[in-house]
């Protein structure tokens, strides 16, 4: 997030967001004690798309125009939580 020149409170914000988080597991009337969550993103959380985007952005940063490579026709898409990257050439 630095990298990408994300405002110091919102670093903030999204470090206090994902500390200090805890779990169960339940099934066949079991309940285990509370376990940390160390990393990761809640699943349906809102954040996710948006801490996704910005994690993978330095693959468009990859996909510049390179010396000698000028032959290349390079694409790179991205929809949430997939980013495929797409080179073609002559002789490639």
């Amino acid at each position: 997030m630095r990298m990408r020149r994300i405002p110091g409170n919102l670093i903030c914000f999204t470090e206090l967001v994902l500390s200090n988080r805890h779990m169960q597991l339940k099934f066949d009337g079991y309940t285990s004690e509370w376990l940390p969550i160390t990393n990761g993103i809640g699943q349906g959380d809102p954040l996710s798309m948006i801490l996704y985007i910005i994690y993978s952005s330095g693959l468009v940063d990859v996909v510049k125009p390179h010396r000698g490579w000028e032959s290349i026709m390079e694409l790179t898409l991205a929809f949430f939580d997939d980013r495929p990257v797409i080179a073609i050439t002559k002789d490639f």
